[in-house]
């Protein structure tokens, strides 16, 4: 998610270009029926949406959960080398993550109560991940997870260059720890020490640059509507040459406004299975990794507004205006 947590909003506004005035029309998928009682959630195109009160997912931390998990990547089209490079991603965490005190991994799948699940503060996970691990790099975090996965269903045409990277400002790259994890980052005295990239990736520089690419923040006006902000993704990424291929894997990203810019707040990949959707993520830069089942996209939605929302009142601040975005299309 943004910067550590995804979610600290401390960046300085720049003055930028105004979206449209045109609006583009919403389209959303039919509400799937249910016998559950229905409330609504929040923007994402006004929509309403079933709550469910169960949740069935896991953290992969046993070797029947990542076996199952395997098998549903794979056979959606996810090409083996990035299973198993996000695979040993997840071992990696969970075996240096399994005794930190702010949350249990859960193993094989199970069913809990509510549509949300809490990890606990993140200042227990540094601790852990840093000091007890003796780490001197960053975890990845959920865009990079839900880009290599995405990988091959993705293909940018213009690429912006490496100075154009949202991630060398500290204090106003929303890619600020993007950056630190693929490129490192030299120690600043009195702030933080130096930091080596992410050992356990190997992307070349297209890679690198088609990953900024897509997430950069997008400009746009200060309180613009959802139809507002989509319209300017859709610009921006048209600019780029980005196009995506249908299959049955897919990327989700969570967009939500900073001042004046549109910042991909959250990815995941989203998977079709039997009966439903499987939703990959990693949670959080230093919060487990997750596997979630859901019988509809509904779920999928009520469950990525739940989980955002429960990281900004960390912070006493609210999601505000935000739109969900599966591939290039409104979820």
């Amino acid at each position: 998610m943004k910067k550590i947590s995804c979610l600290c909003i401390f960046l300085i506004l720049l003055l930028c270009s105004a979206c449209g005035n045109t609006e583009i029309p919403f389209t959303t998928e039919d509400n799937q029926e249910s016998s559950q009682t229905s409330d609504e959630v929040p923007g994402n195109q006004n929509i309403d949406v079933v709550f469910q009160d169960k949740l069935t997912y896991s953290n992969l931390d046993s070797e029947s959960s990542m076996g199952e998990v395997r098998d549903i990547l794979t056979k959606a089209g996810i090409q083996t080398n990035h299973v198993d490079t996000v695979l040993s991603w997840v071992t990696d965490y969970n075996d240096s993550m399994r005794e930190c005190p702010s949350f249990s991994l859960i193993g094989d799948f199970v069913t809990v109560d509510g549509m949300t699940v809490d990890y606990g503060e993140y200042p227990p996970m540094s601790v852990q991940w840093y000091k007890h691990n003796n780490r001197n790099y960053h975890d990845v975090l959920c865009r990079i997870v839900a880009y290599e996965l995405n990988h091959d269903n993705i293909s940018v045409g213009n690429v912006i260059k490496e100075e154009n990277f949202d991630c060398w400002d500290e204090n106003t790259a929303w890619l600020y720890t993007d950056g630190d994890i693929l490129f490192g980052r030299e120690a600043v005295e009195g702030e933080h020490k130096a930091y080596v990239p992410f050992p356990l990736i190997e992307w070349s520089k297209d890679m690198q640059a088609e990953y900024f690419t897509l997430f950069n923040p997008v400009h746009i006006t200060e309180q613009c509507s959802e139809q507002e902000m989509f319209q300017a993704i859709q610009e921006k990424w048209n600019e780029q040459e980005i196009s995506f291929k249908e299959n049955a894997f897919s990327l989700i990203t969570f967009w939500t406004q900073s001042g004046d810019r549109i910042c991909a707040s959250h990815a995941a990949a989203l998977i079709e299975i039997d009966n439903g959707y499987l939703l990959f993520e990693k949670t959080n830069p230093e919060s487990p990794y997750a596997a979630a089942k859901f019988s509809s996209t509904d779920e999928v939605k009520q469950y990525l507004y739940n989980m955002m929302n429960l990281d900004y009142s960390r912070y006493n601040d609210q999601i505000g205006t935000y739109i969900i975005l599966q591939n290039d299309k409104l979820f």
